[in-house]
């Protein structure tokens, strides 16, 4: 049976994604989602994205989505690094809106093709290997991803390598490789969106991932510092000392795009929005229908708004993992914990973030497609690998929208509509980091203080 499944899955993904691409135009699959039949959204998360670098072109600011020459019947804000609009949106700027969609359409396909591709090459297994391609195209998620346009495909690729890159560590005899690949990962998420952010401190305490990750910081700051301080980049910049006054309070109050109505000031068109609004969102929570995090989730299940603070309690695990793990004097038991918890990491932004829309949970599609791939490593949850791809699965079947979508859309359907989103999320997050601390429980060994100082250098 699985040799058949094995010599099937090449022609269904294939299958899969023309029947995708032909529904974008046709909409096929919209009564899977609620705004392919309640509003018109089908590239609303893309135009902004050549529109940036046109600004930047008549000298305007690249976060200025809704100023100057249109471009594209709709769009969402521009919040990517300023280099993206230089190094990729550039690419696609100069074609006419539509043409521009349906050649950035075909680019996200073959990012995602792309990364599981890279995963696949780290398995000896046929059947893994087709399996890896499959999650990655072959998920609704993946759909929305293309149907919205939103560049998350950039970032999917982005884990894809930083996954990779400790696999490498851990297992493959080439460290150069590994090294290359965590820092292509690392650059990529840093120049479009910043979510590797949360595995810093892990990166940085691993003596094994420390350089590579300074020296990927230096080149973050370097470029991200000349894309503020040079005007030719930041056209309408407020100026570093003014940005320098800025204190949280004021970023909350007065540069959150929903309460600002979409109106931007003169702060949220200098390139430093793009950290700003991490700040801007961080409490704020949009109750609406297309948003799938856990803190949505609970406020609808309560029908009351919850304390924002509980729900940083997977960042805080997190960070307290990274520090015990640390202490593993096992090599590779200390590396394969590493991988665990960068995989544990990328979930918590689904627990922890306010504003999460589901094209975004195509980032936890190369965790899922390494899940299997791990298995044949005889890694130390090995006999737990099938139950976390069983739940990682949910990832990829359409939301339980359809299921509701001819009903009122009170409190209990949308609820269920996340359902299949919110709760795989923190079923895993919550058997990894269990896994995590049994692990580090057995095998950690802070020893002297010779012996910590020796592994922190």
């Amino acid at each position: 049976m699985k040799e058949k499944i094995s010599k099937a899955l090449p022609f269904l993904v294939v299958g899969v994604v023309v029947f995708m691409l032909l529904s974008l135009h046709f909409g096929w699959l919209n009564a899977f989602f609620f705004d392919t039949e309640h509003a018109d959204v089908q590239g609303i998360d893309y135009f902004s994205a050549p529109k940036s670098y046109l600004n930047l072109l008549e000298k305007r600011s690249m976060f200025d989505t809704w100023g100057g020459t249109a471009y594209g019947p709709h769009s969402t804000w521009y919040l990517a690094h300023p280099a993206f609009s230089v190094f990729v949106g550039s690419w696609f700027s100069f074609f006419s809106p539509w043409t521009s969609y349906w050649l950035f359409t075909l680019f996200s396909v073959a990012l995602m093709a792309f990364s599981g591709w890279m995963i696949s090459r780290a398995s000896t297994d046929t059947f893994n290997q087709r399996l890896s391609i499959a999650v990655l195209l072959c998920a609704f998620p993946t759909y929305w991803l293309l149907f919205v346009g939103n560049i998350h495909a950039v970032l999917v690729v982005a884990i894809t390598f930083i996954l990779l890159g400790i696999f490498d560590l851990t297992y493959a005899e080439n460290e150069r490789q590994g090294q290359q690949k965590l820092m292509a990962g690392l650059l990529i998420s840093f120049f479009s969106k910043p979510v590797v952010l949360l595995m810093l401190p892990l990166l940085l305490f691993t003596k094994e991932t420390r350089k590579t990750t300074i020296k990927s910081l230096v080149i973050y700051g370097i470029v991200s510092l000349i894309f503020i301080v040079v005007p030719m980049f930041n056209p309408e910049g407020v100026g570093l000392q003014k940005l320098m006054t800025l204190n949280t309070d004021f970023i909350k109050q007065n540069m959150n795009i929903y309460k600002n109505n979409f109106v931007l000031n003169a702060f949220m068109k200098d390139n430093a929005m793009h950290w700003f609004n991490l700040i801007a969102q961080s409490e704020y929570k949009l109750m609406h229908v297309d948003v799938y995090s856990l803190p949505v989730f609970v406020d609808t299940i309560a029908g009351r708004e919850t304390p924002a603070g509980i729900y940083k309690t997977p960042i805080y695990l997190s960070m307290l993992l990274s520090f015990f793990v640390l202490f593993i004097n096992d090599k590779k038991i200390r590396l394969e914990a590493t991988l665990l918890l960068i995989m544990a990491i990328s979930l918590t932004f689904f627990l922890s973030y306010n504003t999460v829309w589901e094209y975004q949970f195509t980032s936890a599609l190369p965790v899922i497609a390494l899940l299997p791939i791990l298995k044949e490593k005889d890694v130390f949850y090995k006999k737990y690998i099938p139950v976390m791809f069983g739940i990682g699965l949910f990832f990829c079947l359409p939301s339980l929208y359809c299921m509701v979508r001819k009903s009122e859309l009170n409190s209990k359907a949308i609820t269920l509509i996340r359902a299949d989103r919110v709760i795989p999320a923190l079923l895993l997050f919550v058997m990894m980091t269990v896994l995590l601390f049994n692990i580090i429980k057995q095998h950690i060994d802070t020893g002297t203080e010779e012996n910590a100082e020796e592994k922190t250098q």
